[in-house]
């Protein structure tokens, strides 16, 4: 039984790729975490975590406490998705217009992003909340008044101010290079130049063909620059005299 589990956890660990790292990182860890802090108030999660050999969980119990870590990790998410995100919104991190339609043609660049950067906006959101939970349930269980106060008080607040200014960076960078694949509306592609953009666009300001128009800038310098040395070239070199 023993050879068993470890092949079958050598497999897993040879299995491992991107993808399912992401989903490893972004659910299970924190889960594992908020598994922790149960732990202080109910004796059959303690039994889960035991790391005593008398007391070591079996294969049933290693496969219940993966069960539970990830319905955590996916009850983590949707209080990041509550509270995490709406704060980095309200401060400045602005979801970009998305337009899925273009997803067809972004698709592996699409994944690529969301594994780089997304997974690990939520690693660092879930883990925030994880954190918070886990040391509010061992204070609680330990007691204010007996509660032996060290390192892991100090280092604590620290880690959970990390995580957070680590998910509003992660966060941002999902949501521009992300959203430069799935704007409906980019200044920067060829097909949508001529459409009316906000004022401070980097592209244009005005209609195409207003006075403060730069859309088109680049293509009237090169148009204009053509002409005038085609222009040039006739009045210099003069003109084939015919031959009889």
């Amino acid at each position: 039984m023993q050879a068993c589990f470890w092949r079958i956890e050598s497999d897993a660990v040879r299995d491992l790729s991107p993808f399912n790292f992401g989903l490893i990182i972004a659910y299970l860890a924190p889960g594992f975490v908020t598994l922790w802090g149960a732990s202080y108030h109910s004796p059959t999660v303690r039994s889960w975590l035991a790391a005593v050999p008398q007391t070591a969980p079996s294969i049933g119990g290693l496969f219940y406490t993966t069960l539970a870590a990830l319905a955590a990790g996916v009850i983590l998410s949707a209080f990041r998705w509550a509270i995490i995100e709406p704060l980095h919104h309200r401060t400045g991190v602005q979801p970009p217009d998305w337009d899925f339609s273009r997803l067809d043609r972004s698709l592996p660049a699409y994944q690529a992003m969301v594994e780089q950067h997304f997974r690990y906006h939520q690693f660092c959101a879930n883990m925030v909340i994880a954190l918070v939970f886990a040391y509010s349930a061992r204070m609680a269980a330990l007691g204010a008044n007996g509660y032996p106060w060290g390192w892991l008080d100090l280092g604590c607040p620290l880690i959970v101010i990390v995580l957070f200014a680590g998910s509003r960076d992660a966060l941002a960078k999902y949501y521009r290079r992300a959203g430069s694949l799935l704007v409906s509306r980019s200044p920067y592609r060829k097909e949508d130049r001529h459409e009316r953009w906000p004022e401070g666009s980097p592209v244009r300001t005005e209609e195409c063909g207003g006075e403060d128009c730069r859309c088109c800038e680049a293509e009237q310098h090169s148009a204009a620059e053509a002409g005038v040395h085609g222009q040039a070239a006739d009045e210099v070199v003069p003109p084939r005299r015919k031959t009889g």
